[in-house]
């Protein structure tokens, strides 16, 4: 791996921990700024609605502007963000800094995959963008388990600030090492009108739906550990690491199962995690089991993203950057909409207790959207099948 990747690599790693860390450390952010656990869960809501809007957005603003100072310039705003969310003094200021965090995300993620591909030699772009996925991988491994122990035995506040820190240094990697690629010469015009067709928005809707399901009980995952099942709070990093280990191992066979035909892949899969989350929702009450449970549902959860990404990225393969970044966008409008329904379960008065049957009724509703999907394919003339379009498009992860 080059040390190129490597600045990539861990800038992604720190923008990932930043999105994710929130709903490891959701107990401490509610008692030490005085909210109820389904108002902190919308710092979840509200950094992936940010993405959802300002992704897209700021990626068409940025469309013909050189990718090396796009990267540094995105990473700045982060780590402002990141300072403010450090420095908060009340909820509202760490809602702001969430906001100014998010906005860059989508298209910070989709200008690295861009730029990991084109400064790796001829052939081994895939493996190029492939590597930049480990940062995701290494933010659920270490970054949410590291929140989640920093909350606990000292402030919330450092793990922004630790973050914050390691983006200042991965902007001195990318300023040393990352090639200064040119923009593309395609206008934001051109890559929009990929959109106008209805199966790229009906791939995009299953990533909402199906991610929803996700982030419905990755929001909520430590409350009902500790809260329903009863396990000690000094147990959820070592959860939270295996955890990040299942989402390691989830990754590689998704993308095997991804590469053995894409729809098959994706239909199975969301059955899978539908199914597994009901399994959460049985073992909830039992401390040792739940956490078994939740670590089987990063083992799903993973699984199923590679083959959800080649499959919008297949569907919309000639606009790279708005694609990816839509992508992004789709994954945070799952995720807003997931920590949203999962906050009202919450406060129905069934309690965290029926989050995983909304995670499952999500991931079901995205399962049967993609079976339709397929059958209208089927019924429709016959074109370049995702398959065959897959073995061009690199697969990437959120």
């Amino acid at each position: 791996m080059s040390f190129r990747l490597i600045a990539l690599i861990l800038a992604i790693f720190c923008v990932g921990t930043a999105e994710l860390s929130p709903s490891g450390m959701l107990d401490d952010l509610s008692s030490d700024l005085t909210v109820s656990l389904a108002t902190a869960g919308l710092l979840v809501t509200v950094y992936a609605l940010t993405m959802v809007v300002g992704g897209p957005l700021v990626t068409m603003l940025t469309t013909r502007v050189r990718r090396k100072p796009l990267l540094v310039a995105l990473l700045a705003v982060f780590i402002c963000g990141n300072v403010l969310c450090a420095l908060a003094p009340d909820f509202y200021v760490l809602v702001a800094g969430r906001i100014l965090t998010a906005v860059v995300h989508g298209t910070f993620m989709a200008v690295c995959v861009v730029t990991a591909g084109a400064m790796s030699g001829p052939g081994k772009e895939g493996a190029a963008v492939a590597a930049t996925q480990l940062g995701i991988n290494l933010a659920t491994v270490l970054g949410v388990p590291m929140g989640s122990f920093l909350a606990q035995h000292y402030d919330w506040r450092a793990s922004f600030a630790i973050v914050a820190v390691l983006a200042a240094v991965s902007v001195v990697l990318v300023v040393a090492w990352v090639p200064d690629t040119p923009a593309p010469q395609v206008t934001a015009a051109h890559e929009a009108r990929v959109f106008r067709r209805p199966e790229v928005w009906g791939t995009v809707a299953v990533t909402v739906l199906c991610s929803g399901g996700m982030f419905a009980l990755i929001t909520f995952m430590v409350p009902l550990m500790t809260g329903v099942g009863g396990l000690a709070r000094d147990w959820v990093p070592a959860v939270l690491l295996a955890y990040g280990v299942a989402s390691i191992v989830g990754s590689l066979l998704g993308g095997r199962f991804a590469d053995r035909g894409i729809d098959r892949a994706v239909v199975s899969l969301s059955w899978g995690l539908a199914a597994v989350c009901v399994l959460v929702w049985l073992l909830a009450p039992h401390p040792v089991g739940v956490a078994l449970a939740i670590v089987l549902f990063s083992l799903a959860t993973f699984a199923l993203i590679p083959g959800l990404q080649t499959k919008v990225l297949t569907e919309a393969a000639d606009a790279p950057t708005l694609s990816l970044t839509a992508n992004m966008s789709a994954f945070g409008m799952g995720a807003a909409l997931g920590s949203w329904a999962g906050g009202l379960l919450v406060e129905s008065g069934s309690g965290t207790r029926v989050v995983p049957l909304g995670a499952a009724a999500l991931t079901a509703a995205g399962a049967l959207l993609l079976l339709g999907l397929r059958f209208t394919a089927r019924r429709s003339p016959a074109g370049p099948s995702p398959d065959a379009l897959a073995e061009s498009v690199p697969v990437t992860k959120r």
